[in-house]
């Protein structure tokens, strides 16, 4: 009885956080009904998950390899709604491509990996469901107002996602928690799969509610009772105790980053710092090597985050994947390593690296157009951020949280969060070209002054 009271209360409280973000930030357009599906589905789990019982992260890796016609019905019904609302918008296609040049070359490149694939129909799809991803940004950003679509979408995908997250930890641990297949030890998911994932959802909810908060204060006080602070600080301590006995230290370093840039991006010389992107990078990569190189602070950093030289066993994973055989300059083919024996033989279905991970599907090819597109939009947030509002800010801060998470998690590419935010952050929609009259009455002619030809 306590599981059915628990479960009619989280749902009544998830259909007034609903409601109550119905009013505060409706739809713009009824198209965006599609991405925010696409967004339900890759911020929890398949469809097909819900009905398979208990969780077994490595499982559901592994069926993917056969697919679930359900989950692939429901991505194509997705897929053609997203093409057919751009298509009926009239996009600018030639200006959108190439003021994404860089991320149209790498696209196209992980599109031809697929070739060279020793599963070339599971590859083939995996980048089919990445491209809806760069359809689903398409329709946000191609939104009279971006910035609005964004909060929207993910404003209910918080309602959800977070509530029901506690709710199934607590009481349903059939769907909220999960054995390791190698280790036996428990550990929590809530609606995702494993507690990687739940960790990363978690972080992006996160910096989402920070944003929130802070339209809040900066909302006159007469408007402030109907925006309500409790409900984003109530949702924002639930994340937090989620991420904690999710034992994800990636993601409480990275959920702790955002906030602190988020905050520190509302300050107009702290924002015009930003310029200086770069710079900061540079010495970023200095401090990065200079971590690795000095034992004796590995060793503190890491144990004040509660782990070990390792980073809980990842170094030695890196090790072991790229000690394997594997075409330095191409790699085995778009999202295909973990689908050969790989995954049995070193019981992993990933690198714990987004940068190797691009490497062994992609190559040194795919790593290098990665970095390009990462660097590209580096050059565009120094060029923006200082003079944008705080959309700009947003992206920012996800752009830098998806570099840095994935130096312990991959989720470069597929049907990740991570991956749909950082693209989110990436793409660039173009400001449209100035229309002008071609009648004979709009020419203003060289010489002519108060209505006389020179």
């Amino acid at each position: 009885m306590t599981k059915e009271l628990a479960l009619v209360l989280c749902t009544a409280l998830v259909v007034a956080l609903l409601v109550r973000e119905h009013k505060l930030r409706p739809l713009p357009s009824v198209e965006l009904w599609i991405p925010l599906l696409w967004l339900l589905i890759i911020g929890t789990r398949p469809v097909s998950a819900w009905f398979e019982g208990p969780v077994d992260s490595e499982q559901i890796a592994a069926s993917y390899i056969e697919g679930s016609p359900l989950d692939r019905n429901i991505f194509l019904v997705l897929l053609f709604g997203a093409l057919y609302t751009l298509w009926k918008r009239r996009l600018d296609w030639k200006n959108i491509l190439l003021s994404n040049r860089w991320l149209l070359f790498f696209f196209i490149y992980c599109g031809v990996s697929v070739l060279w694939s020793d599963f070339f129909f599971v590859s083939f799809k995996r980048w089919v469901k990445d491209l809806g991803n760069l359809l689903m940004i398409l329709i946000i950003l191609g939104e009279e107002d971006p910035f609005g679509a964004a909060k929207a979408l993910f404003g209910r995908y918080i309602c959800i996602a977070v509530p029901f997250s506690m709710l199934l930890v607590k009481y349903f641990p059939g769907l909220g928690r999960y054995y390791n297949r190698w280790t036996y030890e428990p550990s929590y998911c809530g609606v995702t799969t494993n507690k990687n994932e739940l960790g990363i959802i978690l972080v992006i909810c996160g910096i989402f509610l920070v944003q929130d908060l802070m339209e809040v204060h900066d909302t006159p006080k007469e408007e402030r009772e109907r925006l309500s602070v409790a409900v984003p600080v109530a949702l924002l301590l639930m994340s937090a105790w989620l991420l904690r006995i999710a034992g994800s230290a990636t993601g409480q370093v990275c959920l702790l980053l955002g906030a602190v840039l988020l905050l520190s991006l509302r300050s107009p010389q702290l924002r015009g710092m930003t310029r200086h992107l770069g710079a900061f990078a540079a010495v970023a990569g200095c401090l990065l090597f200079l971590f690795y190189a000095t034992p004796s602070l590995t060793e503190s950093v890491v144990t004040l985050l509660g782990r070990d030289v390792t980073f809980t066993g990842r170094t030695e994973i890196w090790k072991d994947v790229l000690s394997e055989r594997n075409n330095p300059w191409i790699g085995t083919g778009y999202r295909s390593f973990w689908l050969g024996p790989a995954l049995e033989r070193l019981h992993l279905n990933q690198a714990h690296n987004g940068y190797i991970e691009t490497y062994l599907n992609g190559g040194f090819i795919g790593l290098i157009l990665l970095v390009l597109v990462l660097l590209a939009a580096g050059r565009r947030f120094a060029e923006e951020v200082p003079y944008e509002g705080d959309f700009s800010a947003l992206r920012l801060t996800f752009f830098i949280v998806a570099v840095l998470y994935n130096w312990t998690e991959a989720m470069f590419n597929g049907l990740s969060l991570i991956w749909f935010v950082l693209l989110l952050a990436v793409v660039v929609w173009p400001e449209p070209e100035p229309e002008f009259e071609t009648s004979p009455e709009s020419y203003l002619y060289w010489g002519e002054e108060d209505g006389r030809e020179a």
